[in-house]
Protein backbone atom coordinates (compact mmCIF):
# COMPACT_ATOMS: atom_id res chain seq x y z
CA UNK A 1 0.00 0.00 0.00
CA UNK A 2 3.13 2.29 0.86
CA UNK A 3 4.54 1.71 -2.32
CA UNK A 4 1.64 2.33 -4.46
CA UNK A 5 1.26 5.90 -2.69
CA UNK A 6 4.82 6.41 -3.31
CA UNK A 7 4.32 5.41 -6.77
CA UNK A 8 1.07 7.42 -7.51
CA UNK A 9 2.57 10.63 -5.27
CA UNK A 10 6.17 10.33 -8.02
CA UNK A 11 4.05 10.45 -11.05
CA UNK A 12 1.67 13.20 -10.07
CA UNK A 13 5.34 15.10 -9.16
CA UNK A 14 6.47 13.81 -12.80
CA UNK A 15 3.24 14.73 -14.36
CA UNK A 16 3.25 18.82 -12.90
CA UNK A 17 7.11 18.95 -14.09
CA UNK A 18 5.98 17.90 -17.61
CA UNK A 19 2.79 20.24 -17.39
CA UNK A 20 5.27 23.05 -16.15
CA UNK A 21 7.85 22.44 -18.57
CA UNK A 22 4.79 22.55 -21.44
CA UNK A 23 3.52 25.68 -19.65
CA UNK A 24 7.14 27.43 -20.05
CA UNK A 25 7.72 26.35 -23.65
CA UNK A 26 4.48 28.62 -24.27
CA UNK A 27 5.89 31.16 -22.08
CA UNK A 28 9.30 31.39 -24.28
CA UNK A 29 7.50 31.10 -27.50
CA UNK A 30 5.17 33.98 -26.20
CA UNK A 31 7.86 35.96 -24.41
CA UNK A 32 10.66 35.38 -27.63
CA UNK A 33 7.77 36.91 -29.85
CA UNK A 34 7.13 39.90 -27.91
CA UNK A 35 10.87 40.81 -27.64
CA UNK A 36 11.52 40.04 -31.55
CA UNK A 37 8.30 42.03 -32.46
CA UNK A 38 10.17 45.16 -29.67
CA UNK A 39 13.32 44.57 -31.00
CA UNK A 40 13.00 44.53 -34.98
CA UNK A 41 9.98 45.97 -35.41
CA UNK A 42 9.83 48.94 -32.85
CA UNK A 43 12.99 49.15 -32.59
CA UNK A 44 12.75 49.29 -28.48
CA UNK A 45 16.33 49.28 -26.45
CA UNK A 46 16.97 45.30 -25.88
CA UNK A 47 17.00 45.76 -22.28
CA UNK A 48 13.72 48.05 -22.24
CA UNK A 49 12.23 44.53 -24.24
CA UNK A 50 13.68 42.00 -22.74
CA UNK A 51 12.04 43.65 -19.20
CA UNK A 52 8.77 44.20 -20.82
CA UNK A 53 8.48 40.88 -22.80
CA UNK A 54 9.23 38.94 -19.54
CA UNK A 55 6.47 41.23 -17.31
CA UNK A 56 4.16 39.92 -19.63
CA UNK A 57 5.32 36.20 -19.83
CA UNK A 58 5.29 36.13 -16.30
CA UNK A 59 1.45 36.93 -16.38
CA UNK A 60 0.85 34.85 -18.94
CA UNK A 61 2.59 31.71 -16.33
CA UNK A 62 0.85 32.99 -13.43
CA UNK A 63 -2.33 32.54 -15.25
CA UNK A 64 -1.96 28.92 -16.54
CA UNK A 65 0.19 27.59 -13.39
CA UNK A 66 -2.17 28.63 -11.24
CA UNK A 67 -5.11 27.18 -13.22
CA UNK A 68 -2.83 23.57 -14.85
CA UNK A 69 0.22 23.21 -13.24
CA UNK A 70 0.27 23.48 -9.76
CA UNK A 71 -2.64 23.22 -7.12
CA UNK A 72 -3.64 25.80 -4.99
CA UNK A 73 -1.34 25.31 -1.37
CA UNK A 74 -2.38 26.75 1.73
CA UNK A 75 -2.28 30.32 1.12
CA UNK A 76 -5.10 32.62 -0.33
CA UNK A 77 -5.19 33.56 -4.29
CA UNK A 78 -3.97 36.93 -2.91
CA UNK A 79 -0.97 35.82 -0.78
CA UNK A 80 -0.33 32.70 -3.52
CA UNK A 81 0.04 36.08 -6.01
CA UNK A 82 1.53 38.17 -4.18
CA UNK A 83 4.24 35.31 -3.64
CA UNK A 84 4.33 34.66 -7.28
CA UNK A 85 5.29 37.69 -8.23
CA UNK A 86 7.45 38.35 -5.80
CA UNK A 87 9.94 35.24 -7.06
CA UNK A 88 9.03 36.55 -10.52
CA UNK A 89 10.63 39.72 -10.45
CA UNK A 90 13.41 38.06 -8.34
CA UNK A 91 13.71 36.01 -11.69
CA UNK A 92 13.06 38.62 -13.84
CA UNK A 93 16.08 40.84 -12.23
CA UNK A 94 18.20 37.90 -12.89
CA UNK A 95 17.03 37.55 -16.40
CA UNK A 96 18.25 40.89 -17.29
CA UNK A 97 21.33 40.68 -15.38
CA UNK A 98 22.11 37.53 -17.66
CA UNK A 99 21.01 39.32 -20.84
CA UNK A 100 23.32 42.36 -20.04
CA UNK A 101 26.41 39.92 -19.22
CA UNK A 102 25.89 37.77 -22.42
CA UNK A 103 25.12 41.00 -24.94
CA UNK A 104 27.57 43.04 -23.33
CA UNK A 105 30.43 40.84 -22.36
CA UNK A 106 30.32 37.47 -23.80
CA UNK A 107 28.91 39.92 -26.90
CA UNK A 108 26.05 37.46 -28.07
CA UNK A 109 23.32 39.06 -30.14
CA UNK A 110 20.53 39.77 -27.57
CA UNK A 111 18.23 37.49 -29.09
CA UNK A 112 20.87 34.44 -28.01
CA UNK A 113 21.19 36.08 -24.29
CA UNK A 114 17.90 36.63 -23.46
CA UNK A 115 16.97 32.63 -24.94
CA UNK A 116 19.95 31.77 -22.67
CA UNK A 117 19.11 33.40 -19.97
CA UNK A 118 15.77 32.24 -20.12
CA UNK A 119 16.86 28.60 -20.08
CA UNK A 120 18.93 29.50 -17.12
CA UNK A 121 16.30 31.12 -14.96
CA UNK A 122 13.88 28.13 -15.47
CA UNK A 123 15.61 26.44 -12.91
CA UNK A 124 14.68 29.41 -10.69
CA UNK A 125 11.46 30.06 -11.40
CA UNK A 126 10.55 26.60 -11.15
CA UNK A 127 11.63 25.32 -7.77
CA UNK A 128 10.67 28.90 -5.71
CA UNK A 129 6.70 28.34 -7.07
CA UNK A 130 7.07 24.72 -5.79
CA UNK A 131 8.48 25.34 -3.01
CA UNK A 132 7.48 28.91 -1.55
CA UNK A 133 4.38 29.80 -3.94
CA UNK A 134 2.13 26.46 -4.45
CA UNK A 135 2.95 24.78 -1.53
CA UNK A 136 0.14 22.46 0.01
Amino acid sequence: MISFIEKSERQEKFLQMIKFVLVGGVCVVFDMAIFILLIDFYHVNYMVANFSSTILAILLNYLISKVWVFKSGKYSSKVEFIAFMFFSIAGLLINQGLVWLFVEKVMLEPKSGKFLAILLVAVFNFVTKKVFVFKG
